[in-house]
């Protein structure tokens, strides 16, 4: 099945809402050197990321070249397999394989560390470790807990959990390389700094598991996503300059440098996995968005589910070196989808026909020649999937729930289960009929948001979306009466309408 293969080995970096316009300026003053070793041995680019703008969604479309109606996580939340209760999106329920199974079936070793959705941890050919390993918990005093199904395989939980980070153990000049004058803050008054220690200690634990398994474990693939980038950019990105009005003195000059040395500290650890891995390695870093940082960041955003994606710019980062690759030039028209094809290829394996990306040909010093095959869902063969009833410990579940709810990408769960269960159904169906339009499934959209607009009628974004399928259909008298609909009740301006409907690239 296989054709020739031109990575030797491939280390794939995830940099969850890396944008070009923070980097570009660190570049330029040389304060990230190891990502200008990249580039100048290679190609970088934009990535487009597809809508919704939701992380789970999009690392597994990232991961499987498939859009999210056909990978199956649709939100950061869902139901148990019994309708019980409401637990993260699990890797159980991604209904196709990732690359990782893709190359188990092909007898490649993989290492996958902290992947978005990829709890429990897949019984893969190689390691893999779940998003559970780095998570810290919001009490200074406790331990850290370690989750069943986090390893693969089990065995791995003796070598790694060493490597476990608790923010209570950073140092206070740790915490002033990003902070300088955080011995000035009053932290009973002032919660940012705890919120700083534990996307620290996250990514700390998260680097150190993947330099350990890179040096110690054999391996062909190795794929290492960090969230860090996303979550310093939701906590600090308001402080990034120019200060704006709404900003105090006061916050901006303690604030101000933690963007920029997030992505600094990140140069400083892609170093390490870029001597890890070695000059025979193809290096890909892509993120799945950007993030806005100029005068588009919002000042306000919206109470609906996931509202804080309105901070996410459409347009990523992709960037790429190693043996085969072509030094210098950009790589144009990248989407998210793009990437597993490109990988397959790059390991000599032919592209699956119902995968929706494409191969990224200038990328290549030589562009390859494609192999295609039908599906790879159609191979037999044990490619490291769990069954899709394996179970999660509800308690284990609240305690990931009450992070997202943190971090503002959902509401606080009703009490009633029932209930709870239901709002996440109809968020998931409002997830796919976003999934459908952005695909050009403008029928399949409409059946859904018709019924939901109705259960959910003060919900103006489903409503703005619902118009836009039916302009798509030439149901245009329809549109106009939802537009008005929308006016007239929430005398918006353009501006605020284009950002409801999900930005100037819908319209």
């Amino acid at each position: 099945m296989a054709q020739q293969r031109l990575a030797k080995k491939l280390l794939l970096i995830g940099w969850d809402a890396a944008d070009w316009q923070i980097i570009q300026p660190l570049l330029e003053q040389g304060l990230m050197p190891n990502m200008q070793r990249v580039i100048n041995n290679g190609v970088r680019g934009d990535i487009a990321t597809i809508k919704p703008v939701l992380s789970p969604m999009l690392w597994n479309s990232i991961a499987t070249g498939k859009r999210p109606d056909k990978h199956g996580i649709l939100s950061f939340m869902e139901p148990d397999p019994d309708h019980q209760y409401v637990r993260p999106s699990t890797s159980t329920s991604r209904k196709v394989k990732a690359i990782w199974n893709i190359l188990s079936q092909n007898d490649l070793t993989s290492q996958v560390i902290a992947w978005f959705a990829g709890h429990p941890a897949e019984p893969i050919r190689g390691c893999c470790v779940s998003e559970y390993f780095q998570k810290t918990v919001d009490d200074f005093d406790k331990p850290l807990p370690i989750k069943p199904g986090t390893f693969h395989p089990p065995e791995l939980e003796t070598e790694l959990a060493p490597f476990r980070i608790h923010p209570a153990k950073l140092d206070g000049g740790t915490i002033e390389t990003f902070v300088p004058n955080a011995a000035k803050i009053n932290q009973e008054k002032d919660d940012r700094l705890g919120a700083l220690a534990h996307i620290l200690a996250e990514t700390a634990s998260v680097h150190a598991a993947a330099t350990y398994l890179l040096k110690n474990k054999p391996w062909d693939f190795a794929a290492v996503y960090c969230l860090a980038i996303d979550h310093f950019s939701h906590g600090f990105m308001p402080y990034h300059p120019p200060r704006r009005d709404i900003i105090s003195n006061e916050d901006f000059d303690l604030y101000k440098d933690v963007v920029n040395g997030a992505y600094r500290w990140h140069d400083m650890m892609l170093g390490q996995l870029l001597d890890l891995a070695g000059p025979e390695t193809v290096v890909v870093i892509v993120s799945d968005h950007g993030f806005y940082s100029d005068h588009r960041r919002p000042e306000y955003i919206s109470k609906e589910p996931a509202g804080a994606a309105v901070c996410h710019r459409p347009f990523g980062i992709i960037c790429m070196s190693g043996p085969g690759i072509r030094k210098g030039g950009r790589i144009d028209g990248a989407s998210i989808l793009d990437v597993t094809p490109t990988l397959l290829t790059l390991f000599g394996l032919p592209v699956g026909q119902d995968m929706d990306g494409k191969v990224l040909l200038q990328a290549f010093e030589k562009p390859p020649a494609l192999e295609w095959i039908n599906s790879w869902e159609d191979i037999p063969g044990n490619a490291g999937m769990h069954p899709p009833e394996k179970r999660q410990d509800p308690l284990e579940a609240q305690e990931a729930i009450n992070q997202l709810v943190a971090l503002g990408y959902i509401a606080p769960l009703e009490e009633d289960k029932e209930k709870a269960v239901r709002h996440t159904i109809l968020e998931r169906q409002a997830n796919l009929a976003m999934v459908y339009a952005d695909g050009g499934k403008f029928a399949e959209a409409i059946s859904l948001l018709e019924t939901l607009v109705l259960e959910l009628p003060n919900r103006i974004r489903l409503n703005l979306l619902l118009a836009q399928c039916y302009r798509h259909v030439g149901r245009r008298r329809e549109a106009q009466w939802i537009v008005e609909g929308v006016l007239v009740p929430y005398p918006l301006t353009p501006f605020a309408l284009l950002q409801l409907a999900g930005g100037p690239q819908d319209c």
